[in-house]
């Protein structure tokens, strides 16, 4: 009897191990996914029948050739480079960037470990006291089971691939976080060295009027001008006292933003340059489609796209039926059949099918969100594409008219200072009234500051340029090979 209880277990794990293989290899050749869109048909219906995009960028300005990597090294700027590095290791916003990689890269093996068979034991103990008989009667039971979930139609394969583009998405969003913080670090460093030049000017003005206050008072004791003089020199001086003191609030707000941005505490104490360098030669723009495969904003709202179809491809299969295989095998022991010498030996092996007939909806629901969601994420691609195109073109025209602006600036600087000096001259000749020369002298600082700020828009609009054109600031380009080798073909 024991005998023929153990060929007839062995003859059903056999059973159970065949089917085991002929189900394996229908997993294996299981049915093929669909196709993902390939760029050009989602930036078609992304992005309306009557928008065209041209060839060359249409701003004035633009200059043909590839775009270029590190451009941090053009501004030649050993300090600049250093508060960069320094950002780039400790800020904060960035280091939740790479963890949120590192959480989603988990999903794809979360993914994986569903199409994989699920490796289980169990073990238990049952005693039950007799207290009539005095004794105790024990039963053990310890078991493997193996439990697979065979992916026939693809509906796991299909959450896997969306997964994988989720972290694609991921760790193309912490690269652009990466550029853009060096981009951002830089805009503020020019801001700070920006505040600084603005400050000197301010106590450069404050010793102007001090200085024209000065000359009126004693041109009044002599006689020679009316306390009225003296009056507006008094009130232009202090004017320029009110604007040195928000010179100072706005570098010491300048360096905060700089120190917060590099992870340290934000006390205004960061020493900036007095100057910055100057404009690096103009860029190569390249093409505005070659946009689309080189920034990493672009390409990761392009990787969403393609989450969200493989998504709506498994809501789709989940109205296939389920196939799943489980066997199980274990030894079952107990006091009574101890003394029979038995204990078996106990497998069961089984093959099921789930076929979805009603759920309410629910799957239907399921398909149609999916597919919006497809949508939303096609949408939010010709955005994110669209606003690229923007940016460069924006940055094309900021740099071509505010250098043009700058040259008349210039100019008028000079002019403005050469008739400051003959203003101060008439007036301590007695020639023309100190009304005159203080308009003038406004006149001439106001267009100085112009000047300063027409500059740092320059450096600052530069930088920005680089970044939307996908320009890295280090010689490694924005989507490395190793991240390039993430994307769907």
């Amino acid at each position: 009897m024991i005998a023929a209880m153990w060929r007839r277990t062995c003859s059903d794990a056999r059973i159970a191990v065949a089917c085991g293989v002929l189900l394996s290899s229908a997993w294996l050749s299981g049915c093929a996914l669909t196709t993902p869109p390939q760029r050009s048909e989602v930036l078609q219906r992304a992005l309306p029948e009557s928008t065209t995009i041209p060839q060359g960028w249409q701003q004035a300005g633009s200059l043909p050739g590839e775009v270029g990597d590190n451009w941090l090294a053009s501004f030649n700027d050993p300090q600049l480079q250093a508060a960069i590095s320094e950002a780039l290791a400790h800020n904060t916003d960035l280091r939740q960037a790479a963890s949120t990689v590192l959480i989603v890269a988990q999903s794809i093996n979360l993914a994986e470990a569903q199409m994989l068979p699920q490796i289980g034991g169990e073990l238990g103990e049952t005693r039950t006291r007799d207290f009539d008989e005095h004794n105790t009667n024990a039963a053990d039971q310890a078991n493997v089971v193996l439990a697979w979930e065979l992916d026939i139609w693809g509906r796991l394969r299909a959450q896997k691939d969306a997964a994988q583009a989720n972290y694609a998405t991921a760790a193309l969003d912490y690269a652009y976080a990466r550029q853009s913080l060096a981009a951002t670090t830089a805009k503020s460093w020019f801001a700070a060295v920006q505040a600084t030049q603005l400050l000197a000017l301010a106590q450069q003005s404050e010793a102007i009027y001090a200085s024209l206050l000065t000359i009126s008072q004693v041109r009044e004791r002599a006689g020679k001008v009316a306390e009225f003089d003296v009056i507006q020199a008094q009130a232009s001086l202090d004017g320029a006292q009110a604007s040195l003191q928000d010179a100072y609030n706005n570098l010491a707000i300048a360096k905060r933003n700089l120190e917060l941005l590099m992870g340290r505490y934000p006390a205004a104490e960061i020493a900036v340059a007095l100057q910055s360098s100057t404009l690096p030669p103009a860029v190569d723009g390249s093409a505005p489609l070659s946009l689309l495969g080189r920034r990493p904003d672009v390409l990761a709202a392009e990787q969403q796209v393609i989450s969200a179809f493989r998504m709506l491809e498994a809501d789709r299969l989940a109205l296939l039926p389920d196939f799943a295989f489980q066997l199980e095998v274990g030894r079952f022991s107990d006091n009574v059949i101890s003394l029979l010498d038995l204990n078996p030996w106990m497998g069961h092996a089984e093959f099921g099918m789930q076929i979805p007939i009603y759920e309410g909806g629910a799957l239907v629901a399921q398909i149609a969100i999916g597919d919006a969601q497809e949508q939303a994420a096609v949408a939010n691609y010709g955005s994110v594409v669209l606003n690229a195109f923007n940016e460069v073109e924006t940055g094309l025209g900021n740099e071509h008219y505010y250098s043009k602006r700058l040259v008349y600036v210039d100019r008028a600087v000079g002019s403005l200072d050469q008739a400051v000096q003959l203003a101060n001259d008439r007036y301590q000749a007695g020639a023309s009234d100190m009304q005159s020369v203080l308009q003038l002298q406004a006149r001439e600082l106001a267009t100085q500051a112009s000047a300063i700020d027409l500059r740092y828009a320059l450096l600052a609009n530069r930088v920005g340029l680089y970044l939307a054109l996908g320009s890295s600031f280090d010689s490694a380009p924005m989507v490395s090979p190793e991240l390039a080798g993430l994307l769907t073909p």
